[in-house]
């Protein structure tokens, strides 16, 4: 009963609100876009067109006409209220009670010019912060979630609001992952947002998020799901833990639904164990391939002693986290003696959008799974940091991205991604986007549409300085040459020999004792049966 009240009361009120014309139920010419919703409204008289048969679906509401309708809602009879002492607005001007007992309320305020007095602005055209706001206390909408924009910070006076508005899926803002809550309002804008509160069958699919987080020379892939889930793949090294950390406490995280290790290496699981002292989480999924590390038996310590619901994947899996979406396992290997060949390989499909990610499985992976799975998919995470003993020609045919993330630091020491593996991106055509040079880099879709944001933009040229002439030189007797000492290898290049240390190692299990990241083709150690992705680094992580 009361939300058919309601409805009527919303009649009458935007009856008020927009000119009192003749309504053409049927084909606006100047409507092209939001169609169905606009004609939804038209034909419940809710809105109306003009005389000429036009909608002008462009024209803006004013903030007068949202006062109006803030205070119908209400249902305000009395309008006895201080003058607000705006200079454009005085007793006995049009709209004046209501501005005046809208501000007394706290519904809407003035502005202020820059001489330090305030005035009102009438005709000024609503927001959508301010419509957010309306639509909110009208039908007194529950908070269900927390929702962020990018560019609605805790001091926006509408953060609350419009946070209430996306839970209930009126609005998912834009692809961009931002709101625009001063952009202005449009009358098709404002049938929009009708449209979905009275009709749940417009609203809209909400949005996904997928992060690709940079942590350097390592992985870590944060999946924000349509219906608010946290999902978090890897969580790169533990120097890099604190970046994690930070970036999902930017996103206002603080339970991960489920935490993902696609394989034992320290650049993959390093950060988890800070991670989970930060954070709460329900589910840990890990590969099941066990590592004699201190950093692995250190997390599986960590987990038992959390409690948290522990499990390992297997190919075929389907992983709940959402039921918007699909998270299938493609891959995973506890027996695999190369850790890398053990990564669990997941594809996620929102709709018509879908993401594989990799961790760092070879082609000896890639090439079980092609034939065997459904790999084509929207978004590639290329293997390996972009190693040249992954993301092959026939893997790429298979996957046919339309775009491929690299996760690799600056200058590492295993120079990824390789120039074989860029190359091939490149003869297939496909868009590449690299944590080392773009940042943090996020993927938002509602299942059709889709873009790509990055934390990175290109720096501002800095002018160069205008050169003074140069002072002559004074001439100075050539100083003797002093023999200089060959410089030693730097300790992380791979050619580092430590000394006393063994230059014969049984497995990389011994090796790993003296060089936790292994050595490099030339080294003393270095031995063709410790390299088994034939990459010139024996025992590598």
């Amino acid at each position: 009963m009361k939300k058919i009240l309601y409805s009527l009361f919303i009649v009458v009120l935007m009856l008020g609100v927009f000119p009192q014309q003749q309504a053409f139920a049927k084909g606006f010419p100047d409507v092209s876009q939001y169609t169905d919703e606009i004609q939804f409204l038209t034909d419940i008289k809710i809105i109306t067109g003009y005389p000429d048969g036009t909608f002008k679906p462009k024209d803006n509401l004013t903030r007068l006409q949202a006062v109006t309708m803030i205070l119908r809602e209400k249902q305000i009879t009395d309008f006895t209220a201080p003058d607000p002492g705006f200079t454009d607005l005085k007793k006995g001007n049009h709209g004046y009670e209501k501005v005046a007992k809208a501000v007394q309320l706290g519904f809407i305020s003035g502005k202020t010019h820059t001489n330090g007095s305030k005035y009102f602005d009438a005709s000024a055209p609503l927001t959508r912060g301010q419509m957010a706001k309306i639509l909110v206390q009208g039908y007194q909408l529950p908070k269900t979630k927390d929702v962020y924009f990018t560019d609605v910070s805790d001091l926006n006076g509408f953060k609350d609001d419009i946070s209430v508005l996306a839970s209930e899926n009126i609005t998912t803002g834009y692809l961009d992952g931002s709101f625009g809550p001063n952009n202005k309002l449009t009358r098709q804008h404002f049938a929009v947002f009708m449209a979905r509160m009275m009709n749940p069958s417009f609203k809209p699919m909400p949005n996904m998020q997928v992060h690709f987080i940079d942590v350097g020379q390592g992985d870590s892939i944060l999946i924000q799901s349509p219906d608010g889930k946290n999902m978090l793949i890897d969580a790169g090294t533990a120097l890099d833990a604190p970046k994690v950390i930070a970036f999902l406490k930017s996103r206002n995280i603080k339970t991960l639904d489920i935490a993902l290790a696609t394989h034992p290496h320290a650049d993959h699981i390093g950060g988890f164990e800070e991670v989970l002292n930060t954070f709460t989480v329900k589910q840990f999924i890990d590969s099941g391939n066990v590592h004699t590390t201190a950093t692995y038996v250190n997390l599986l310590t960590l987990i038992d002693k959390k409690n948290i619901p522990f499990s390992v994947a297997q190919t075929g899996d389907v992983i709940a986290l959402d039921p918007a979406i699909k998270l299938n396992v493609l891959h995973t290997d506890d027996r695999a003696i190369d850790h890398n060949a053990a990564s669990i390989v997941t594809r996620l499909a929102y709709d018509n959008v879908s993401f594989l990610f990799t961790g760092d499985a070879d082609e000896r992976v890639e090439k079980e799974m092609i034939g065997q799975s459904n790999l084509k998919s929207t978004y590639l995470k290329v293997g390996h940091h972009g190693s040249r003993t992954s993301t092959s020609a026939d893997f790429l045919a298979a996957v046919k991205p339309q775009a491929a993330i690299l996760s690799y630091g600056k200058n590492n020491i295993y120079g990824h991604p390789h120039a074989e593996t860029v190359k091939r991106l490149k003869d297939a055509s496909i868009k590449s986007y690299a944590t080392e040079t773009a940042g943090t880099i996020t993927v938002t879709t509602n299942g059709t549409a889709h873009s790509v944001t990055t934390s990175l933009t290109k720096p501002v040229p800095v002018p160069k300085p205008v050169p003074k002439p140069d002072p002559k030189p004074v001439p100075k007797p050539d100083p003797k040459p002093v023999p200089k000492p060959n410089p030693k290898p730097d300790v992380n290049s791979g050619l580092y020999v430590i000394p006393g240390a063994p230059t014969s190692f049984k497995n990389c299990t011994e090796m790993r004792k003296s060089y936790p990241n292994g050595v490099k083709k030339g080294h003393p150690a270095y031995a063709s049966k410790h390299d088994r992705d034939k990459d010139g680094w024996a025992c590598e992580r």
